[in-house]
Protein backbone atom coordinates (compact mmCIF):
# COMPACT_ATOMS: atom_id res chain seq x y z
CA UNK A 1 0.00 0.00 0.00
CA UNK A 2 2.81 2.07 0.69
CA UNK A 3 4.17 1.63 -2.76
CA UNK A 4 1.03 2.93 -4.10
CA UNK A 5 0.49 5.68 -2.34
CA UNK A 6 4.13 6.55 -3.22
CA UNK A 7 3.47 6.01 -6.80
CA UNK A 8 -0.18 7.89 -7.31
CA UNK A 9 1.90 11.39 -5.30
CA UNK A 10 4.64 10.71 -7.49
CA UNK A 11 2.69 10.64 -10.62
CA UNK A 12 0.94 13.73 -9.46
CA UNK A 13 3.72 15.26 -9.40
CA UNK A 14 4.85 14.24 -12.85
CA UNK A 15 1.61 16.04 -13.88
CA UNK A 16 2.90 18.95 -12.23
CA UNK A 17 6.15 18.74 -14.05
CA UNK A 18 4.62 18.25 -17.34
CA UNK A 19 2.75 21.50 -17.15
CA UNK A 20 5.69 22.99 -15.73
CA UNK A 21 7.58 22.10 -18.60
CA UNK A 22 4.72 23.43 -20.97
CA UNK A 23 5.25 26.54 -19.37
CA UNK A 24 9.25 27.00 -19.87
CA UNK A 25 8.12 26.39 -23.91
CA UNK A 26 5.58 29.30 -24.13
CA UNK A 27 8.73 31.69 -22.16
CA UNK A 28 11.33 30.20 -24.70
CA UNK A 29 9.18 30.77 -27.39
CA UNK A 30 8.18 34.02 -26.43
CA UNK A 31 11.88 34.93 -25.85
CA UNK A 32 12.25 33.95 -29.81
CA UNK A 33 9.91 36.85 -30.58
CA UNK A 34 11.81 39.10 -28.47
CA UNK A 35 15.12 38.54 -29.93
CA UNK A 36 14.50 37.98 -33.31
CA UNK A 37 16.58 41.01 -34.59
CA UNK A 38 19.40 39.58 -32.38
CA UNK A 39 18.66 36.56 -34.09
CA UNK A 40 18.84 37.89 -37.48
CA UNK A 41 21.93 39.83 -37.03
CA UNK A 42 23.95 36.94 -35.74
CA UNK A 43 22.85 34.81 -39.02
CA UNK A 44 24.00 38.09 -40.85
CA UNK A 45 26.99 37.84 -39.70
CA UNK A 46 27.74 34.20 -40.76
CA UNK A 47 27.06 32.12 -36.89
CA UNK A 48 24.78 29.12 -38.82
CA UNK A 49 21.81 28.06 -38.18
CA UNK A 50 23.78 24.94 -36.05
CA UNK A 51 25.41 27.44 -33.82
CA UNK A 52 22.06 29.37 -33.59
CA UNK A 53 20.25 25.90 -32.46
CA UNK A 54 22.91 24.65 -29.99
CA UNK A 55 23.39 28.13 -28.19
CA UNK A 56 19.12 27.98 -27.76
CA UNK A 57 19.70 24.89 -26.19
CA UNK A 58 22.59 25.34 -24.12
CA UNK A 59 20.36 28.61 -22.61
CA UNK A 60 17.54 26.13 -21.88
CA UNK A 61 19.69 23.99 -20.34
CA UNK A 62 21.41 26.91 -18.12
CA UNK A 63 17.43 27.96 -16.87
CA UNK A 64 17.00 24.23 -16.40
CA UNK A 65 19.65 23.70 -14.20
CA UNK A 66 18.98 26.92 -11.96
CA UNK A 67 14.87 26.14 -12.11
CA UNK A 68 16.00 23.05 -11.03
CA UNK A 69 18.02 24.00 -7.93
CA UNK A 70 15.51 26.73 -7.01
CA UNK A 71 12.72 24.19 -7.09
CA UNK A 72 14.39 21.22 -5.38
CA UNK A 73 15.20 23.25 -2.43
CA UNK A 74 11.62 25.35 -2.67
CA UNK A 75 10.05 21.38 -2.38
CA UNK A 76 12.25 20.99 0.54
CA UNK A 77 11.35 23.43 2.21
CA UNK A 78 7.34 22.61 1.13
CA UNK A 79 7.68 18.78 1.82
CA UNK A 80 8.93 19.79 5.90
CA UNK A 81 5.16 21.22 6.57
CA UNK A 82 3.60 18.24 3.93
CA UNK A 83 5.70 15.22 5.60
CA UNK A 84 3.22 15.66 8.84
CA UNK A 85 0.27 15.05 6.69
CA UNK A 86 1.51 11.92 5.26
CA UNK A 87 3.28 10.93 8.45
CA UNK A 88 -0.40 10.90 10.13
CA UNK A 89 -1.93 9.21 6.94
CA UNK A 90 0.60 7.18 7.26
CA UNK A 91 0.56 6.27 10.73
CA UNK A 92 -3.29 5.71 10.61
CA UNK A 93 -3.48 3.66 8.10
CA UNK A 94 -0.30 1.77 6.83
CA UNK A 95 2.12 1.58 9.42
CA UNK A 96 3.93 3.33 12.59
CA UNK A 97 6.49 6.02 11.34
CA UNK A 98 8.48 8.36 13.46
CA UNK A 99 9.70 10.81 10.67
CA UNK A 100 8.56 14.47 11.19
CA UNK A 101 11.08 16.17 8.43
CA UNK A 102 11.91 15.48 5.49
CA UNK A 103 15.66 14.90 3.89
CA UNK A 104 17.37 15.73 0.61
CA UNK A 105 19.97 13.46 -0.29
CA UNK A 106 22.48 14.59 -2.83
CA UNK A 107 21.43 11.51 -5.43
CA UNK A 108 17.53 12.72 -5.24
CA UNK A 109 19.13 16.32 -5.79
CA UNK A 110 21.12 15.36 -8.71
CA UNK A 111 18.42 13.37 -9.86
CA UNK A 112 15.85 16.45 -9.71
CA UNK A 113 18.52 18.46 -11.44
CA UNK A 114 18.95 15.84 -14.39
CA UNK A 115 15.10 15.99 -14.88
CA UNK A 116 14.91 19.89 -14.94
CA UNK A 117 17.47 19.96 -17.10
CA UNK A 118 16.32 17.56 -19.45
CA UNK A 119 12.80 18.59 -18.92
CA UNK A 120 14.15 22.27 -20.31
CA UNK A 121 15.93 20.86 -23.08
CA UNK A 122 12.56 18.81 -24.64
CA UNK A 123 11.03 22.59 -24.32
CA UNK A 124 13.57 24.73 -25.84
CA UNK A 125 14.34 22.38 -29.01
CA UNK A 126 10.93 23.61 -31.02
CA UNK A 127 11.93 27.17 -30.09
CA UNK A 128 15.64 26.21 -30.66
CA UNK A 129 14.42 24.90 -34.49
CA UNK A 130 12.26 28.28 -34.90
CA UNK A 131 15.17 30.22 -34.16
CA UNK A 132 17.38 28.94 -36.13
CA UNK A 133 15.42 27.73 -39.08
CA UNK A 134 14.19 31.27 -40.64
CA UNK A 135 16.50 33.13 -42.99
CA UNK A 136 18.36 35.88 -41.88
CA UNK A 137 16.03 38.31 -44.49
CA UNK A 138 13.26 37.37 -42.96
CA UNK A 139 14.03 37.48 -39.03
CA UNK A 140 15.30 41.01 -39.61
CA UNK A 141 11.82 41.98 -40.37
CA UNK A 142 11.02 43.02 -37.33
CA UNK A 143 7.20 42.08 -37.02
CA UNK A 144 7.15 39.21 -39.75
CA UNK A 145 4.49 37.01 -38.64
CA UNK A 146 4.64 33.41 -37.55
CA UNK A 147 3.20 30.92 -39.77
CA UNK A 148 0.18 29.12 -38.55
CA UNK A 149 0.15 25.57 -37.35
CA UNK A 150 -0.07 22.74 -40.22
CA UNK A 151 0.67 19.57 -40.59
CA UNK A 152 -1.20 15.90 -40.43
CA UNK A 153 -0.59 16.07 -36.68
CA UNK A 154 -2.85 19.43 -35.86
CA UNK A 155 -5.64 17.81 -37.74
CA UNK A 156 -7.96 16.29 -35.83
CA UNK A 157 -7.76 12.67 -37.33
CA UNK A 158 -4.42 12.15 -35.36
CA UNK A 159 -6.28 13.30 -32.36
CA UNK A 160 -8.66 10.82 -32.52
CA UNK A 161 -5.98 8.20 -33.68
CA UNK A 162 -4.28 8.74 -30.55
CA UNK A 163 -7.45 8.89 -28.58
CA UNK A 164 -8.36 5.20 -30.59
CA UNK A 165 -4.91 4.12 -29.42
CA UNK A 166 -5.65 5.13 -25.85
CA UNK A 167 -8.60 3.07 -25.94
CA UNK A 168 -6.90 -0.23 -27.20
CA UNK A 169 -4.17 0.47 -24.47
CA UNK A 170 -6.70 0.54 -21.47
CA UNK A 171 -8.14 -3.25 -22.50
CA UNK A 172 -4.08 -4.30 -21.46
CA UNK A 173 -3.48 -6.35 -18.04
CA UNK A 174 -1.36 -4.65 -15.73
CA UNK A 175 2.72 -5.35 -15.05
CA UNK A 176 2.69 -8.16 -12.05
CA UNK A 177 5.91 -8.01 -10.05
CA UNK A 178 7.23 -10.52 -7.37
CA UNK A 179 4.95 -10.74 -4.21
CA UNK A 180 2.03 -9.17 -5.88
CA UNK A 181 2.51 -5.69 -6.99
CA UNK A 182 0.83 -4.89 -9.76
CA UNK A 183 1.65 -1.16 -12.24
CA UNK A 184 -0.50 -0.32 -14.81
CA UNK A 185 1.61 0.98 -17.19
CA UNK A 186 -0.52 0.22 -19.78
CA UNK A 187 -3.39 2.39 -18.06
CA UNK A 188 -0.79 5.54 -17.38
CA UNK A 189 0.07 5.38 -21.60
CA UNK A 190 -3.78 5.24 -22.22
CA UNK A 191 -4.05 8.56 -20.12
CA UNK A 192 -1.15 9.96 -21.73
CA UNK A 193 -2.59 9.26 -25.20
CA UNK A 194 -5.90 10.93 -24.33
CA UNK A 195 -4.57 13.76 -22.93
CA UNK A 196 -2.52 14.13 -26.19
CA UNK A 197 -5.04 13.60 -28.35
CA UNK A 198 -7.73 15.83 -26.95
CA UNK A 199 -5.17 18.75 -27.04
CA UNK A 200 -4.87 17.93 -30.34
CA UNK A 201 -8.39 17.63 -31.47
CA UNK A 202 -9.00 21.21 -29.18
CA UNK A 203 -6.54 23.14 -30.95
CA UNK A 204 -8.24 21.48 -34.51
CA UNK A 205 -11.34 22.83 -33.43
CA UNK A 206 -10.46 26.62 -32.62
CA UNK A 207 -11.04 27.54 -36.22
CA UNK A 208 -14.51 26.00 -36.52
CA UNK A 209 -16.01 27.52 -33.21
CA UNK A 210 -14.39 30.61 -34.04
CA UNK A 211 -15.84 30.37 -37.30
CA UNK A 212 -19.26 29.62 -35.75
CA UNK A 213 -19.47 32.84 -33.87
CA UNK A 214 -18.67 34.84 -36.60
CA UNK A 215 -22.85 35.95 -36.75
CA UNK A 216 -22.17 37.38 -32.94
CA UNK A 217 -19.37 39.41 -34.28
CA UNK A 218 -21.68 42.10 -36.35
CA UNK A 219 -21.12 45.61 -35.04
CA UNK A 220 -18.44 44.69 -32.41
CA UNK A 221 -14.98 45.42 -33.26
CA UNK A 222 -13.49 43.78 -30.74
CA UNK A 223 -15.37 40.70 -30.82
CA UNK A 224 -14.42 40.68 -34.64
CA UNK A 225 -11.10 40.79 -33.94
CA UNK A 226 -10.71 38.48 -31.34
CA UNK A 227 -12.26 36.07 -33.54
CA UNK A 228 -10.25 37.15 -36.44
CA UNK A 229 -7.21 35.88 -34.71
CA UNK A 230 -8.77 32.43 -33.93
CA UNK A 231 -10.35 31.26 -37.17
CA UNK A 232 -6.62 30.43 -38.55
CA UNK A 233 -5.19 29.78 -35.34
CA UNK A 234 -0.92 29.69 -34.83
CA UNK A 235 0.57 26.87 -32.87
CA UNK A 236 0.60 29.06 -29.81
CA UNK A 237 -2.69 29.38 -29.95
CA UNK A 238 -3.10 25.49 -30.26
CA UNK A 239 -0.64 24.93 -27.20
CA UNK A 240 -2.66 27.20 -25.17
CA UNK A 241 -5.62 25.34 -25.75
CA UNK A 242 -3.82 21.62 -25.32
CA UNK A 243 -2.37 23.12 -22.18
CA UNK A 244 -5.80 23.91 -20.35
CA UNK A 245 -7.04 20.78 -21.66
CA UNK A 246 -4.57 18.96 -19.93
CA UNK A 247 -4.55 20.71 -16.47
CA UNK A 248 -8.52 20.52 -16.18
CA UNK A 249 -8.69 16.80 -17.78
CA UNK A 250 -6.37 15.75 -15.15
CA UNK A 251 -8.20 17.78 -12.42
CA UNK A 252 -11.24 16.44 -13.03
CA UNK A 253 -10.56 12.88 -13.37
CA UNK A 254 -9.18 12.74 -10.09
CA UNK A 255 -11.64 14.93 -8.94
CA UNK A 256 -13.86 12.01 -9.96
CA UNK A 257 -11.40 9.38 -8.34
CA UNK A 258 -12.02 11.10 -5.20
CA UNK A 259 -15.74 11.93 -5.44
CA UNK A 260 -16.14 7.70 -6.64
CA UNK A 261 -13.89 7.24 -3.50
CA UNK A 262 -15.76 9.09 -1.29
CA UNK A 263 -19.62 7.25 -2.52
CA UNK A 264 -17.97 3.90 -2.60
CA UNK A 265 -16.55 4.20 0.94
CA UNK A 266 -19.77 5.83 2.29
CA UNK A 267 -21.65 2.72 0.95
CA UNK A 268 -19.14 0.17 2.08
CA UNK A 269 -19.52 1.98 5.73
CA UNK A 270 -22.99 1.88 5.55
CA UNK A 271 -23.34 -1.91 5.02
CA UNK A 272 -20.32 -3.09 7.14
CA UNK A 273 -20.63 -0.92 10.19
CA UNK A 274 -23.96 -2.78 11.60
CA UNK A 275 -22.72 -3.08 14.90
CA UNK A 276 -22.76 -1.31 17.89
CA UNK A 277 -18.93 -1.56 19.58
CA UNK A 278 -15.35 -2.38 17.72
CA UNK A 279 -13.28 -3.18 20.03
CA UNK A 280 -9.21 -4.01 19.32
CA UNK A 281 -5.91 -3.70 21.64
CA UNK A 282 -5.16 0.02 22.57
CA UNK A 283 -1.26 -0.67 20.91
CA UNK A 284 -2.82 -1.61 17.51
CA UNK A 285 -2.94 1.68 15.88
CA UNK A 286 -1.96 0.99 12.38
CA UNK A 287 -2.44 -2.04 9.76
CA UNK A 288 1.05 -3.25 10.57
CA UNK A 289 0.91 -4.05 14.21
CA UNK A 290 0.21 -7.51 15.22
CA UNK A 291 -1.32 -6.87 18.44
CA UNK A 292 -3.99 -9.49 20.16
CA UNK A 293 -6.48 -9.80 23.05
CA UNK A 294 -6.47 -12.74 25.35
CA UNK A 295 -9.05 -15.00 25.38
CA UNK A 296 -9.86 -14.08 28.87
CA UNK A 297 -10.55 -10.64 28.20
CA UNK A 298 -12.51 -11.34 25.58
CA UNK A 299 -14.69 -14.15 27.49
CA UNK A 300 -15.12 -11.41 30.03
CA UNK A 301 -16.00 -8.79 27.44
CA UNK A 302 -18.63 -10.75 25.37
CA UNK A 303 -19.97 -12.48 28.61
CA UNK A 304 -21.30 -8.73 29.49
CA UNK A 305 -25.36 -8.97 29.97
CA UNK A 306 -25.60 -5.46 27.83
CA UNK A 307 -24.07 -7.92 24.67
CA UNK A 308 -26.78 -9.25 22.32
CA UNK A 309 -23.99 -10.89 19.96
CA UNK A 310 -20.72 -11.15 19.36
CA UNK A 311 -17.72 -11.80 16.45
CA UNK A 312 -13.99 -12.50 17.83
CA UNK A 313 -11.54 -11.92 14.64
CA UNK A 314 -8.20 -13.16 13.97
CA UNK A 315 -5.93 -12.05 11.43
CA UNK A 316 -2.61 -12.57 10.51
CA UNK A 317 -0.08 -12.24 7.72
CA UNK A 318 -0.37 -15.54 5.05
CA UNK A 319 2.14 -16.18 2.17
CA UNK A 320 0.93 -17.51 -1.08
CA UNK A 321 2.73 -18.36 -4.06
CA UNK A 322 1.84 -14.86 -5.54
CA UNK A 323 2.74 -12.74 -2.46
CA UNK A 324 1.32 -12.01 1.07
CA UNK A 325 -2.47 -11.79 1.89
CA UNK A 326 -4.40 -11.46 5.03
CA UNK A 327 -6.39 -14.88 6.75
CA UNK A 328 -9.24 -13.72 9.07
CA UNK A 329 -11.22 -15.70 11.21
CA UNK A 330 -14.42 -14.97 12.14
CA UNK A 331 -18.06 -16.22 12.85
CA UNK A 332 -19.28 -16.03 8.87
CA UNK A 333 -22.83 -16.12 9.94
CA UNK A 334 -22.36 -13.22 11.93
CA UNK A 335 -22.04 -10.71 9.23
CA UNK A 336 -25.41 -12.11 7.91
CA UNK A 337 -27.36 -11.25 11.13
CA UNK A 338 -25.96 -7.77 11.56
CA UNK A 339 -23.94 -6.70 8.53
CA UNK A 340 -24.41 -8.44 4.97
CA UNK A 341 -21.38 -8.35 2.93
CA UNK A 342 -21.25 -6.76 -0.54
CA UNK A 343 -21.01 -9.65 -3.13
CA UNK A 344 -19.21 -9.43 -6.23
CA UNK A 345 -19.96 -13.48 -6.08
CA UNK A 346 -22.63 -14.42 -3.63
CA UNK A 347 -22.36 -18.23 -2.37
CA UNK A 348 -24.68 -20.55 -3.85
CA UNK A 349 -25.34 -22.46 -1.03
CA UNK A 350 -25.99 -21.95 2.99
CA UNK A 351 -23.10 -24.21 3.51
CA UNK A 352 -20.65 -21.42 4.22
CA UNK A 353 -22.63 -20.08 6.97
CA UNK A 354 -22.56 -23.62 9.04
CA UNK A 355 -19.75 -24.32 11.01
CA UNK A 356 -20.02 -27.97 11.08
CA UNK A 357 -19.77 -27.86 6.77
CA UNK A 358 -17.81 -24.87 6.30
CA UNK A 359 -14.19 -26.38 7.14
CA UNK A 360 -13.12 -26.43 3.45
CA UNK A 361 -14.83 -23.06 2.17
CA UNK A 362 -13.77 -19.43 2.71
CA UNK A 363 -15.10 -15.83 1.37
CA UNK A 364 -12.49 -13.60 -0.38
CA UNK A 365 -11.91 -10.11 -1.22
CA UNK A 366 -12.41 -8.46 -4.34
CA UNK A 367 -8.90 -7.70 -4.31
CA UNK A 368 -7.92 -11.06 -3.82
CA UNK A 369 -9.04 -12.08 -6.96
CA UNK A 370 -7.40 -9.18 -9.14
CA UNK A 371 -4.41 -10.20 -7.65
CA UNK A 372 -3.90 -13.56 -7.45
CA UNK A 373 -6.61 -14.79 -10.61
CA UNK A 374 -9.30 -16.20 -8.51
CA UNK A 375 -12.99 -17.00 -8.74
CA UNK A 376 -15.81 -18.41 -6.89
CA UNK A 377 -15.91 -22.14 -7.02
CA UNK A 378 -12.15 -21.95 -7.72
CA UNK A 379 -9.80 -23.87 -5.02
CA UNK A 380 -6.80 -22.38 -3.57
CA UNK A 381 -3.81 -23.77 -1.24
CA UNK A 382 -3.49 -21.82 2.16
CA UNK A 383 -0.28 -22.45 4.62
CA UNK A 384 -1.14 -22.88 8.19
CA UNK A 385 1.04 -23.84 11.00
CA UNK A 386 -0.92 -27.08 11.39
CA UNK A 387 -0.44 -27.94 7.48
CA UNK A 388 -1.40 -26.58 4.34
CA UNK A 389 -5.17 -26.34 3.93
CA UNK A 390 -6.87 -26.28 0.34
CA UNK A 391 -9.92 -24.43 0.15
CA UNK A 392 -12.65 -22.92 -2.00
CA UNK A 393 -13.78 -20.09 -2.73
CA UNK A 394 -17.49 -19.80 -1.70
CA UNK A 395 -18.13 -15.92 -2.14
CA UNK A 396 -16.21 -13.02 -3.59
CA UNK A 397 -16.83 -9.57 -1.55
CA UNK A 398 -16.17 -5.96 -1.43
CA UNK A 399 -13.67 -4.84 0.98
CA UNK A 400 -11.72 -1.36 0.74
CA UNK A 401 -9.78 -2.46 4.17
CA UNK A 402 -6.71 -3.32 2.22
CA UNK A 403 -5.13 -4.12 -1.01
CA UNK A 404 -3.23 -7.28 -0.66
CA UNK A 405 -6.71 -8.96 -0.46
CA UNK A 406 -8.39 -11.26 2.53
CA UNK A 407 -9.33 -14.58 3.05
CA UNK A 408 -12.01 -15.22 5.51
CA UNK A 409 -12.62 -18.96 7.06
CA UNK A 410 -15.12 -19.61 9.92
CA UNK A 411 -13.28 -18.75 13.16
CA UNK A 412 -13.01 -22.10 15.18
CA UNK A 413 -10.98 -23.58 12.19
CA UNK A 414 -8.66 -20.77 12.30
CA UNK A 415 -7.71 -21.59 15.98
CA UNK A 416 -7.53 -25.09 15.63
CA UNK A 417 -5.23 -24.34 12.19
CA UNK A 418 -2.98 -21.71 14.28
CA UNK A 419 -3.03 -22.87 17.89
CA UNK A 420 -4.38 -19.72 19.05
CA UNK A 421 -7.72 -17.64 20.90
CA UNK A 422 -5.98 -14.95 20.85
CA UNK A 423 -8.21 -11.97 18.96
CA UNK A 424 -7.55 -8.98 16.67
CA UNK A 425 -10.66 -7.33 17.32
CA UNK A 426 -14.09 -7.76 18.45
CA UNK A 427 -17.69 -6.58 17.39
CA UNK A 428 -20.36 -6.25 19.69
CA UNK A 429 -23.89 -5.84 18.99
CA UNK A 430 -26.03 -4.72 21.93
CA UNK A 431 -29.17 -5.12 23.26
CA UNK A 432 -32.07 -2.71 22.70
CA UNK A 433 -31.48 -0.52 25.05
CA UNK A 434 -28.06 -0.46 26.38
CA UNK A 435 -26.35 2.85 25.64
CA UNK A 436 -23.18 2.62 23.81
CA UNK A 437 -21.69 5.44 24.78
CA UNK A 438 -22.01 3.73 28.50
CA UNK A 439 -20.97 0.72 27.81
CA UNK A 440 -17.90 1.88 26.35
CA UNK A 441 -17.10 4.10 29.38
CA UNK A 442 -17.12 1.03 31.54
CA UNK A 443 -15.39 -1.35 29.07
CA UNK A 444 -12.55 1.12 29.07
CA UNK A 445 -12.37 1.46 32.87
CA UNK A 446 -12.37 -2.27 33.33
CA UNK A 447 -9.95 -3.19 30.39
CA UNK A 448 -7.88 0.15 30.13
CA UNK A 449 -5.59 -1.85 27.62
CA UNK A 450 -8.21 -1.73 24.76
CA UNK A 451 -9.35 0.62 22.35
CA UNK A 452 -13.24 0.51 22.31
CA UNK A 453 -14.98 2.80 19.47
CA UNK A 454 -18.85 3.28 19.17
CA UNK A 455 -20.05 3.03 15.30
CA UNK A 456 -20.49 6.64 14.92
CA UNK A 457 -16.64 7.60 15.76
CA UNK A 458 -15.48 4.70 13.25
CA UNK A 459 -17.20 5.66 10.51
CA UNK A 460 -15.91 9.35 11.07
CA UNK A 461 -12.59 8.30 11.67
CA UNK A 462 -12.44 5.95 8.62
CA UNK A 463 -13.76 8.84 6.44
CA UNK A 464 -11.61 11.23 7.94
CA UNK A 465 -8.50 9.00 7.14
CA UNK A 466 -10.08 8.33 3.32
CA UNK A 467 -10.16 12.54 3.09
CA UNK A 468 -6.90 12.78 5.13
CA UNK A 469 -4.99 10.48 2.24
CA UNK A 470 -6.61 12.05 -0.67
CA UNK A 471 -5.91 15.68 0.92
CA UNK A 472 -2.30 16.59 -0.37
CA UNK A 473 -3.16 15.74 -3.86
CA UNK A 474 -5.42 18.68 -4.29
CA UNK A 475 -2.00 21.42 -4.11
CA UNK A 476 -0.61 19.42 -6.77
CA UNK A 477 -4.00 19.69 -8.63
CA UNK A 478 -4.15 23.39 -8.23
CA UNK A 479 -0.26 23.69 -9.47
CA UNK A 480 -1.52 22.55 -12.74
CA UNK A 481 -4.35 24.78 -13.40
CA UNK A 482 -2.44 27.69 -11.91
CA UNK A 483 0.42 26.95 -14.27
CA UNK A 484 -1.56 25.90 -17.36
CA UNK A 485 -3.54 29.77 -17.06
CA UNK A 486 0.00 31.30 -16.80
CA UNK A 487 0.92 29.82 -20.05
CA UNK A 488 -2.47 30.85 -21.36
CA UNK A 489 -0.78 34.19 -20.75
CA UNK A 490 2.45 34.15 -21.65
CA UNK A 491 0.99 32.96 -25.16
CA UNK A 492 -0.89 35.77 -25.57
CA UNK A 493 1.97 38.06 -24.81
CA UNK A 494 4.13 36.31 -27.56
CA UNK A 495 1.30 36.34 -30.41
CA UNK A 496 0.89 40.43 -29.01
CA UNK A 497 4.61 40.97 -29.72
CA UNK A 498 4.07 39.23 -32.99
CA UNK A 499 1.39 42.04 -33.95
CA UNK A 500 3.09 45.33 -32.74
CA UNK A 501 2.46 47.03 -36.30
CA UNK A 502 -1.41 45.39 -36.47
CA UNK A 503 -1.82 47.35 -32.51
CA UNK A 504 -0.15 50.19 -33.73
CA UNK A 505 -1.80 50.32 -36.81
CA UNK A 506 -5.52 49.69 -34.93
CA UNK A 507 -4.96 52.77 -32.29
CA UNK A 508 -3.92 55.03 -35.09
CA UNK A 509 -7.42 53.65 -36.69
CA UNK A 510 -9.16 55.34 -33.24
CA UNK A 511 -9.39 52.01 -31.30
CA UNK A 512 -8.66 52.62 -27.63
CA UNK A 513 -6.68 50.87 -25.63
CA UNK A 514 -9.43 49.15 -23.58
CA UNK A 515 -10.66 48.04 -26.57
CA UNK A 516 -7.94 45.92 -27.40
CA UNK A 517 -7.74 44.75 -23.98
CA UNK A 518 -11.22 43.24 -23.97
CA UNK A 519 -10.43 41.98 -27.58
CA UNK A 520 -7.37 39.96 -25.86
CA UNK A 521 -9.70 38.50 -23.05
CA UNK A 522 -11.98 37.69 -25.54
CA UNK A 523 -9.53 35.37 -27.09
CA UNK A 524 -7.97 34.50 -24.13
CA UNK A 525 -12.05 33.51 -23.04
CA UNK A 526 -12.35 31.76 -26.45
CA UNK A 527 -9.18 29.83 -25.87
CA UNK A 528 -9.86 29.09 -22.23
CA UNK A 529 -13.87 27.73 -23.53
CA UNK A 530 -12.42 25.15 -25.60
CA UNK A 531 -9.20 23.82 -23.92
CA UNK A 532 -11.85 23.43 -20.67
CA UNK A 533 -14.90 22.05 -22.09
CA UNK A 534 -12.64 19.51 -24.16
CA UNK A 535 -10.57 18.88 -20.45
CA UNK A 536 -13.97 18.23 -18.75
CA UNK A 537 -14.80 15.99 -21.83
CA UNK A 538 -11.42 13.78 -21.89
CA UNK A 539 -11.90 13.73 -17.88
CA UNK A 540 -15.00 11.55 -18.09
CA UNK A 541 -12.73 9.16 -20.02
CA UNK A 542 -9.93 9.53 -17.27
CA UNK A 543 -12.45 9.50 -14.53
CA UNK A 544 -13.50 6.29 -15.84
CA UNK A 545 -9.47 4.92 -17.10
CA UNK A 546 -8.74 5.80 -13.18
CA UNK A 547 -11.92 4.04 -11.36
CA UNK A 548 -12.27 0.88 -13.65
CA UNK A 549 -8.37 0.52 -14.40
CA UNK A 550 -5.77 1.86 -12.76
CA UNK A 551 -7.48 2.13 -9.30
CA UNK A 552 -8.69 -1.82 -10.40
CA UNK A 553 -5.66 -3.07 -11.33
CA UNK A 554 -3.42 -1.64 -8.74
CA UNK A 555 -5.53 -2.30 -5.72
CA UNK A 556 -8.38 -4.79 -7.07
CA UNK A 557 -11.03 -2.55 -5.80
CA UNK A 558 -14.06 -1.78 -7.94
CA UNK A 559 -15.46 1.67 -7.12
CA UNK A 560 -18.99 3.54 -8.27
CA UNK A 561 -18.33 5.76 -10.87
CA UNK A 562 -19.41 9.10 -10.05
CA UNK A 563 -19.19 12.66 -11.45
CA UNK A 564 -19.21 15.40 -9.13
CA UNK A 565 -20.30 18.40 -11.89
CA UNK A 566 -20.79 21.01 -9.36
CA UNK A 567 -16.77 20.57 -8.31
CA UNK A 568 -16.26 20.29 -12.29
CA UNK A 569 -18.42 23.34 -12.55
CA UNK A 570 -16.51 25.14 -10.46
CA UNK A 571 -13.69 24.40 -11.88
CA UNK A 572 -14.75 25.47 -15.14
CA UNK A 573 -15.88 28.88 -13.60
CA UNK A 574 -12.46 29.45 -12.18
CA UNK A 575 -10.55 28.54 -15.08
CA UNK A 576 -12.76 31.11 -17.61
CA UNK A 577 -12.57 33.76 -14.96
CA UNK A 578 -8.73 33.71 -14.51
CA UNK A 579 -8.28 33.08 -17.71
CA UNK A 580 -10.07 35.97 -19.03
CA UNK A 581 -8.50 38.37 -16.43
CA UNK A 582 -4.79 36.97 -17.34
CA UNK A 583 -5.88 37.50 -20.73
CA UNK A 584 -7.06 41.46 -20.37
CA UNK A 585 -4.23 42.03 -18.21
CA UNK A 586 -1.97 40.99 -20.73
CA UNK A 587 -3.92 43.07 -24.16
CA UNK A 588 -3.46 46.05 -21.73
CA UNK A 589 0.44 45.46 -21.40
CA UNK A 590 0.05 44.54 -25.34
CA UNK A 591 -1.87 48.01 -26.09
CA UNK A 592 0.81 50.31 -24.06
CA UNK A 593 3.89 48.41 -26.42
CA UNK A 594 5.44 51.69 -28.10
CA UNK A 595 5.71 51.46 -31.96
CA UNK A 596 9.97 52.26 -31.91
CA UNK A 597 11.62 49.68 -29.56
CA UNK A 598 11.31 45.56 -29.13
CA UNK A 599 10.17 44.64 -25.41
Amino acid sequence: MTRAFRLNLTILSLLALLVGLYLVFQALDGAVVRRREEIGILRSLGVTAGEVRRAWLAEAAMLGLAGGLVGSLMGWAGAQGAVRLVGRTMNALYQATSVRSASLSWGELAGALVLSVAAAVVAGWWPARVASGLPPAQVMVRHAPQPTAGGWWTGPWAGLGLVAWGMAMAMAGPIRFEGGFRFPAAGYGAALAWVVGGGVVAGALLGPVARSFSGWARGSATLHLALAHLRRPSGRHRLAAAGLLCAVAMTSGMAILVASFDRTMRGWIERTFQADLYISSDGAQSASTQNRIPETTWRRVVTRPEVADWNVIHATPAMLKGGETILAGADLAFSERHAPLAWREAPLDGAVWDPARNEGLALVSEAFTERFGTRRGEWIELPTPAGTRRLRVAGVFSDYGNERGSVVVERVHFERWHGTTMASSLVLALKPGARDEAVRAELLRAHPGLQVLTNAHLRREVLRVFRQTFAITHALELIGVVVAVAGLGMTLAAVLLERRATLTTLRALGMTRGELARATALEGAMLAWVGGMGGVVVSLGLGWLLVFVINRQTFGWTLQYTVPWGAMAALMAMVMASATLVAHAVGRWGADLPSDREE
